[in-house]
């Protein structure tokens, strides 16, 4: 039932009125949302629906246990247990062939049998999303125990809450948790839960499709049939395709959350307009750079133990933060790629703030910005962009070889072979222009649409869709966020 399909939009035609008729009756909607969820979830593969469940009860469980339990030790103690059985979960059913492919290794290196079963393990969807989510509750749990929630039913709500549990965003219970017991919920903004919508399918469907199908895909899986200007623009395709296609579902999820009274938190903030890499991942799934930053980096000791520590800990989040999206080395490489950038970014803002503070210090004026000003700016957001696109190449290659062979097509400049359809540039300038520029264009859909009648809004909402369904390629391709 992906969130682009028709039976989605038949399941969510049959649960939106229901979610309002219910909403004021505080037992039976929680029942209702939470059945909902498991429909949804249930859809992609019934058997999940265990794990799920399983997870979501021993989170709630350990929550209490937490906020019972007096007893510094036994706390700890049981901290650990859930973070293992978390953590171990996630380990088996993402890294289980990775581990294995690495253990028979080793095994026949030291001419030993390998005692490791090769196992058929199938991952869950939406693994990586929801067992951040419980984690991070029952860690607020663990931090502050009167933050537990002792409703077993609203605790399993917000593991599951549809909109949101297979790609992201990675909710907070402190954010969900109060507007699901809102007995009074505020007026709908249609209008911004409309222009998500669209905005989202656009992504997805005419932008992210049509680059990943005209160029990426094939410049990816054969760069050495291509020029190095058709690779290049691949890779350029790439960067756009990866931020139309999971901004474009957190679009969606938020739109769909919005409808039913659910007001979810922003994932990105135009991240190709950063101006350094710590900018980028202030705007890049804001989610999840927000539980890195808080249950990840705070917890290996953050900035509080000097400096070498320090970068020790931004790289180590980073690497693990790689690992997260994947079994596979370049997803590590990925990670590292932008925590040996971040250290330097640092290393480089604290020289500048030295230099500064030295200025002051001998009584001079801060230096005025003078015509230089911009073309540094120019020079900081194109390294910028240039350094997330060769990441990037990482995190797109079938494996860390390939992602080797396209740079290296792109560096020999060579013009022979294969060329790309300049639609495909035009579509990566628009991406950057809309970020670069901030032409989002939010202002003038709502002037627009505020300004026909309620009924004319739903045909104008379901043209637009028809006619980006039409415009987009034969069969939606899975999000790529899926896999994680």
């Amino acid at each position: 039932m992906n969130i682009t399909s028709f039976e989605f939009a038949l399941f969510f035609a049959v649960i939106l009125p229901l979610n309002w008729l219910l909403r004021r009756f505080a037992g039976p909607y929680r029942l209702f949302l939470l059945i909902s969820s498991y429909v949804f979830y249930a859809s992609f593969n019934a058997k999940f629906l265990l794990i799920l469940l399983v997870f979501s009860f021993l989170t709630w469980f350990f929550a209490v246990v937490f906020a019972e339990t007096k007893d510094v030790r036994f706390r700890r103690f049981c901290l650990i247990l859930y973070v293992a059985f978390s953590l171990g979960m996630l380990v088996f059913f993402k890294y289980y062939e990775m581990l294995y492919i690495s253990a028979d290794w080793l095994f026949r290196t030291l001419a030993v049998a390998s005692p490791v079963p090769l196992l058929d393990v199938i991952m869950p969807i939406g693994i990586s999303f929801f067992t951040f989510q419980g984690m991070s509750y029952a860690i607020d749990v663990y931090r502050d125990p009167a933050k537990v929630e002792r409703s077993l039913v609203e605790v399993f709500c917000f593991i599951s809450f549809f909109p949101t549990i297979l790609s992201g965003p990675i909710l907070r219970a402190g954010n969900f948790l109060p507007q699901l017991k809102k007995e009074k919920v505020e007026p709908v903004d249609f209008t911004r839960a409309f222009y998500l919508l669209t905005r989202g399918l656009l992504k997805k469907i005419i932008i992210s499709s049509y680059l990943s199908e005209h160029i990426v895909r094939t410049t990816f899986g054969a760069p050495e049939g291509f020029s190095s200007a058709a690779v290049l623009v691949g890779v350029l395709s790439y960067a756009a395709q990866i931020y139309c296609d999971f901004s474009g579902y957190s679009d969606l999820a938020q739109g769909v959350a919005l409808l039913m009274g659910f007001d979810i938190p922003d994932n990105f903030h135009a991240p190709y307009s950063a101006l350094s890499l710590r900018d980028f991942w202030r705007r890049w799934h804001i989610t999840f750079s927000l539980w890195l930053r808080d249950y990840l980096y705070i917890s290996l000791g953050g900035n509080r133990k000097g400096r070498p520590r320090k970068y020790a800990n931004l790289v180590t989040t980073m690497a693990l933060g790689g690992l997260w999206h994947g079994a596979a080395y370049n997803f590590l490489i990925w990670g590292f790629i932008h925590g040996f950038g971040l250290v330097g970014n640092h290393l480089v803002a604290e020289y500048r703030a030295s230099r500064a503070a030295a200025r002051q210090a001998k009584g001079l004026a801060p230096a005025a910005p003078g015509p230089g000003a911009a073309l540094w700016t120019g020079a900081c957001w194109l390294v910028t962009f240039a350094y997330v696109c060769l990441a990037w190449v990482f995190f797109g290659a079938e494996d860390a070889g390939k992602a080797v062979d396209i740079l290296a097509r792109v560096a020999a400049l060579d013009p022979s072979g294969a060329g790309f359809r300049p639609t495909c540039l035009v579509l990566v300038g628009v991406v950057l222009l809309v970020q670069v520029l901030d032409l989002s264009g939010k202002d003038y859909f709502r002037k627009g649409f505020e300004w026909l009648p309620f009924p004319l809004q739903g045909a104008v909402l379901g043209l637009a869709a028809a006619c980006i369904l039409k415009l987009g390629p034969d069969g939606v391709l899975p999000f790529i966020y899926f896999q994680f």
